[in-house]
């Protein structure tokens, strides 16, 4: 455990001395750039330099190919953001770093490579690794069931990410990360706990009066809280706010976004007419706000509400406007909704050739949703099969999965299983067809077991649809015992809609009526005319309605405009009189108000006034006090330094006194050694106590006087050439003299050993900064060196024995190497003591030697 805790500060340090602090104001998604673009992109590529112009572009050419689906391009992704993150790393440019290492994240996991994903994280600290463990969770949480272990994967990441990010005190991935929470609630079928986490964020930013954040979190409760009867009224309200929002703050197209959001919604719930108006009141405001790009789509919509509605001329005067906008527009992205609008048209008119086309059309033009190319693909399948070419829809369906992968989801497991079987069924394989159906029912039931979830318009069978598909398939085979027992399920199904209804109906009272079975039989085809009368005619009922109730409404307008202007008249009269008298009262109060604020006002500025001179007396008082101590110990510190450094010059006095009376040449070597060691030592002090301050020395004219005195004491003027790089750095007292003893060790040793016989050569001394509070020093000649049989970690000598006992006292870590003399290296970190008695002075203010 101590291990990997070393092992990740070690990265996270290594990752901030590049310069790279990544954090990021990203969303989980990668911006989109026009397909269209890449040739002129590349093309751009080999024309830049290495600045960040250069990593933006590679960014956009990844982000392209990470939208492709073409056999390659999510390689080329990861390729082009490697050299984007490459190059950003190098530049310090952390916004484009951060974004590379996103996208190849999130293209490993496109590839469906989790454990590749899962490995980026190591390449990651702060809001960037907070941002890949919420694209983690994304991705568990879409492929995994309530229950299943990518659920419980999800749940791990996103635990991890709320800790950090509360632990960074970013507020941007705090809330991220708690919706991410209520979206994980919602997909376990925990409404109330995942609706909570969204209120969490939304009263954030109505604290904060963020009305932009507080109407985009209500938005997105709407669009992503499961759609059920249950939550149809959240759904609707939590949308209603957030237009509202909208509306109050300019942003028109969020507010038609809003709008949409109701359509479908309202359109998903069987309320056709409300769908209508919701789709026109965004087509409108659209309109007024000047938004072409988004009116196509609109269109489409509407089309295709109309064409549900089976009014196929309002279906295609909705389509052709869609069309002529796309002309005007010259946006050829979005003619791909245009195909699958028409396609829908075809087919509801019989022209099943036309509508394969423009199916096939609409599925190779874009880069479509999963749950939308699975509702194309459905379409086309169906078709194909009402035109007896069953067989080509099987080969289209394999290289549909051979180019877009396996379905991954139960719901588009049973959807495949469906539309194989009806295929293998109409070209008479039936045993096939049959296994087909039978795996259709089983993931049915097990759907059905978990709680109802989609990120909105997901292509499903689920329920009654899956039961009449399985009855329709063994009422062809005149295995009618064992197609009623599904149509049973179907009518006992939760999602039963009217037409399932009436097709079930009509089935039963053709297999009871083949069993003979007749009162059973004639109460199913009552039950089966009184819904398709009620179905065809909910179009005239509806228009009626619609009349009735704007004919009304334009009544009941005009009646209150009327009310109101009357009211307003008579209102305005009233408050006028009471605006006068409310005017003298309150301008009479205000004036006593004002009168008596500033006599308070006056009051307590005085006795504060007071007050503060009373305290200011005292601090200065105070302050004269601790100046005299200050001083008073300064004078002492500096007596008692300038003591030791007396006694250290009587005791090397009395050394070379000794010296000259012994005859033993290594006594008096042993001598002249220990007197240039206190030497060294008296130097500092007498530095010491002539500074105006006592917190720390300055390195560079030590080293250099230190040289110098070396130079004289072995007399090598014109022999021996130094070479000094000392940075402008201040030494704390506690390591100056273990620095000094171990640079005077080792130029002595030097200056004695390394140039036999009076040879000539360069001593190299430096002190520099590696890191923030890293500093390394370094003594290196080129003479002799050290004799190959000295093993250096056992050497008995003294001079290095002392060495590493005083660089054990500095922490530090030394490293000798002989090679083309000797190279001696001392890594430490630079401490700092704070003195009680130091001068109130500027810290800039160092010892100068």
């Amino acid at each position: 455990m101590i291990t990997r805790i070393i092992y990740s500060a070690f990265l996270l340090f290594t990752v901030a001395g590049l310069g790279i602090c990544q954090s990021t104001n990203g969303n989980l998604a990668i911006k989109k750039y026009e397909q269209s673009s890449l040739s002129a992109r590349l093309s751009r590529l080999h024309k830049t330099r290495e600045d960040t112009a250069r990593v933006n572009l590679l960014l956009e050419i990844s982000s392209i190919y990470h939208r492709r689906i073409s056999q390659g391009a999510a390689d080329s992704s990861i390729m082009f953001a490697r050299s984007a993150a490459s190059l950003g790393k190098r530049l310090h440019y952390t916004d484009g770093y951060c974004e590379a290492i996103f996208i190849i994240c999130k293209t490993q996991l496109n590839k469906k490579n989790l454990p590749a994903a899962e490995q980026i994280l190591s390449e990651a600290n702060g809001e960037l690794y907070v941002r890949l463990l919420l694209a983690l969770t994304e991705y568990c949480m879409e492929r995994g069931d309530p229950g299943s272990d990518q659920m419980k994967k999800a749940l791990v990441y996103l635990n991890r990410s709320n800790r950090i990010s509360s632990n960074l005190r970013s507020r941007h991935w705090i809330t991220e990360s708690t919706i991410l929470m209520g979206k994980y609630h919602f997909r376990m079928g925990q409404m109330t706990l995942g609706r909570n986490r969204f209120y969490d964020v939304i009263n954030y930013h109505k604290q904060i009066q963020d009305k932009a954040g507080e109407a985009h979190w209500w938005q997105e409760l709407g669009r992503f809280i499961p759609d059920t009867d249950s939550t149809y009224a959240i759904e609707i309200n939590s949308l209603g706010r957030a237009r509202t929002l909208f509306r109050q703050i300019g942003n028109a197209k969020e507010e038609a976004e809003c709008w949409n959001n109701e359509g479908y919604l309202h359109e998903a719930h069987g309320r056709p007419d409300l769908s209508e108006k919701s789709y026109l009141r965004e087509l409108q405001i659209l309109k007024s706000a000047g938004i072409d790009q988004k009116q196509p789509s609109c269109y489409h919509r509407l089309s295709k509400l109309m064409a549900k509605r089976k009014n196929h001329d309002k279906a295609l005067e909705y389509a052709l406007l869609g069309l002529e906008k796309i002309k005007a527009l010259n946006d050829s992205s979005q003619l791909m909704k245009t195909y699958e609008v028409i396609g829908d048209l075809q087919w509801a008119i019989g022209n099943h050739p036309e509508s394969v086309k423009f199916f096939k059309l609409a599925l190779s033009t874009g880069n479509w949703s999963t749950s939308h190319a699975h509702s194309l693909l459905m379409r086309l399948t169906n078709v194909q099969i009402e035109m007896n070419n069953a067989e080509e829809a099987i080969m289209f369906i394999q290289s549909f999965v051979r180019a877009r992968g396996n379905p991954e989801n139960n719901v588009d497991k049973q959807l495949f299983a469906l539309l194989i079987g009806k295929c293998y069924a109409k070209i008479g394989k039936f045993r096939t067809a049959e296994r087909y159906y039978a795996e259709v029912i089983r993931l049915n039931d097990v759907i059905q077991s978990k709680p109802r979830f989609h990120w909105y318009t997901v292509t499903n069978i689920v329920g009654a649809e899956a039961y009449l598909a399985a009855a329709k398939f063994y009422a062809d085979q005149m295995r009618f015992d064992k197609s009623s027992q599904y149509l049973v399920n179907a009518l006992s199904s939760a999602n039963l809609t009217p037409d399932i209804e009436r097709e079930c109906r009509y089935m039963i009272f053709k297999n009871d009526s083949i069993a003979g079975n007749l009162p059973a039989s004639t109460l199913n085809f009552r039950r089966y005319v009184s819904l398709d009368d009620s179905i065809h005619s909910v179009t005239k009922d509806e228009q009626l309605k619609m009349l009735k109730a704007n004919f009304k409404s334009a009544q009941r307008e005009n009646d209150i405009k009327l009310l109101k202007n009357e009211a307003l008249l008579h209102q305005r009269q009233l408050q006028l009189s009471e605006q006068k008298e409310i005017i003298t009262y309150a301008g009479i109060f205000i004036l006593f108000c004002l009168l008596g604020l500033t006599y308070n006002s006056f009051r307590i500025k005085q006795n504060k006034n007071r007050q503060l001179e009373a305290k200011q007396d005292v601090i200065n008082k105070k302050n004269i006090e601790l100046l005299k101590l200050i001083d008073e110990k300064e004078l002492l510190m500096k007596e008692v330094h300038h003591r030791v450094k007396n006694n250290l010059q009587i005791i090397t006095s009395l050394l070379t006194s000794q010296s000259f009376h012994l005859s033993d040449q290594s006594a008096v070597k042993a001598i002249d050694d220990s007197r240039n060691r206190i030497e060294a030592i008296t130097m500092l002090h007498q530095r010491i106590y002539q500074s105006e301050n006592m917190v720390g020395v300055a390195m560079k004219s030590y080293v250099s006087e230190m040289v110098y005195n070396l130079e004289e004491c072995f007399d090598t003027a014109g022999r021996i050439f130094f070479a000094i790089d000392v940075e402008d750095i201040v030494l704390d007292l506690s390591q100056t003299v273990p620095v000094g003893l171990i640079l005077n060790e080792a130029i002595t040793n030097s200056l004695k050993y390394a140039f036999a016989n009076g040879s000539k050569g360069h001593i190299e001394v430096s002190l520099i900064k590696t890191g923030q509070e890293r500093l390394a020093l370094s003594i290196s000649d080129n003479g002799v060196g050290l004799p190959p049989e000295l093993d250096i970690a056992y050497s008995p000598t003294f001079g290095f024995r002392l060495i590493k006992g005083l660089t054990a006292d500095l922490n530090g870590d030394i490293t000798i190497k002989s090679e083309s003399g000797v190279n001696m290296r001392i890594e430490f970190n630079q401490t700092f003591t704070n003195f009680s008695f130091a001068s109130t002075t500027d810290h800039t203010d160092m010892i100068e030697i």
